[in-house]
């Protein structure tokens, strides 16, 4: 493994978050970065951060060799003298307030605070991904309400789950079979739904997409009567005709609604709830049948045109803010007791229509009862911080009245 391992922090780097600026939000204020020798050139990188930034002495050690002195640049005009670094052995960790490690090479280490490489890399792509384009949106709309939310995808939380999950099949295994199955049926969890084999692989087909200019990805057109995607997203049935604001659903396959028609995903579902209750509210599915393609939603994000007083549910795979000035949305727990989780997981992660009714209803009650529907004029109780001196903490708007 080489410098491939550093791949995602410079693309981290690029976006505009840095070492620097990773040891200030998080109270770090004398940092020891541990790395191996091989990596010297990363190394002079994370030097050039801290001597452009200017409010942190930066402090680095070996792991695998002993003190060298490490030439930072061919000019010196560019970052200055060259530095010594120690080998671990030679350092008193005991003065530094943590212990950064720039390699995933794995150290026994006595330290008060030890902050691994791929803890690093995780909070580095929250941050750059989520939170830094999150906040600038909320800095451009500050009338529109934004929340994160997520989505309860781990049948393991479950008592009995994890048995359970064993007997599910991937999505793409599933497909794969009923591609091949030669006129024969092969029984799978969507049968007491009452669909085909044929309609299963089509809920289950992931769909190709049209690449942009600029890199980022389009769904491509699709008129099944279970798909319904055009326009480069998914239909959403029961849409009025005249509304007031739009509510918008950005997200992998559970916003796109894998695993069911069109008429019965979360969009679908919350749109007729509206109907029921006399709201002129249009929701729209913005939804991605990928994973990871976080470009594509903000991409999707910024070339729509927003009214005050409209709603946006944005969701990742795995990650959610903890910035206290993002809002979340938490619905882990739409799926527990008195609810069945059998009845609703029907392959590894995924769930069908009856869990994203479940989720519909979760997301009403959410902006009935927090009065969302009536504040029009809707703002933050708080104005989007400078990015720069953003805090880490979490505030969950589910829990606040």
């Amino acid at each position: 493994m080489g410098e491939e391992i550093f791949i995602k922090l410079r693309y981290c780097f690029t976006g505009g978050y840095t070492l620097p600026q990773y040891c200030v939000d998080n109270g770090i204020k004398k940092p020891l970065f541990v790395l191996e020798k091989k990596f010297k050139l990363f190394l002079r990188e994370v030097c050039a951060q801290f001597r452009y930034d200017g409010r942190l002495l930066e402090k680095f050690c070996f792991i695998d060799d002993d003190t060298e002195t490490v030439k930072l640049s061919l000019n010196h005009w560019v970052l200055g003298s060259n530095i010594s670094v120690k080998h671990i052995s030679q350092e008193q960790i005991n003065r530094y307030d943590a212990i950064i490690f720039l390699t995933p090479k794995k150290y026994e280490l006595k330290a008060a605070k030890i902050i691994s490489f791929y803890e690093l890399e995780k909070f580095f792509v929250q941050r750059t991904y989520i939170d830094i384009p999150i906040l600038n949106f909320l800095q451009r709309f500050p009338e529109v309400k934004f929340f994160l939310t997520n989505f309860p995808a781990d049948v393991k939380r479950y008592e009995g789950g994890e048995e359970f999950g064993k007997q599910l099949p991937p999505a793409e295994e599933l497909q794969r079979a009923l591609a091949n199955n030669k006129g024969e049926h092969i029984p799978n969890l969507f049968d007491k739904l009452g669909y085909t084999n044929e309609e299963v692989f089509e809920l289950l087909r992931i769909d190709k997409v049209n690449k942009r200019l600029d890199g980022s990805t389009a769904l491509v057109a699709d008129n099944h009567p279970l798909k319904r995607i055009s326009n480069g997203k998914r239909e959403t049935a029961y849409q009025p005709e005249k509304f007031l604001n739009k509510i918008y659903f950005f997200g992998p396959c559970y916003h796109f609604g894998r695993n069911a028609p069109f008429d019965r995903t979360i969009e679908s579902y919350l749109q007729k709830m509206l109907n029921e209750n006399n709201l002129p509210y249009r929701v729209e599915n913005e939804g991605q049948a990928f994973t990871a393609r976080f470009q594509d939603m903000f991409y999707n994000l910024h070339a729509l045109d927003f009214k005050p007083g409209d709603i946006i549910f944005f969701c990742f795979i795995n990650m959610h803010s903890n910035n206290e000035v993002i809002p979340f949305c938490d619905i882990s727990d739409v799926f527990d007791p008195p609810q069945d989780y059998r009845e609703i997981f029907c392959t590894v992660a995924h769930v069908n229509e009856l869990g994203y009714k479940l989720v519909a209803e979760k997301y009403f009650k959410f902006l009935t009862e927090n009065n969302f529907f009536r504040e029009k004029n809707f703002n933050y109780p708080l104005p989007p911080p400078n990015i720069i001196t953003v805090t880490v903490s979490h505030r969950n708007l589910n829990r606040a009245a």
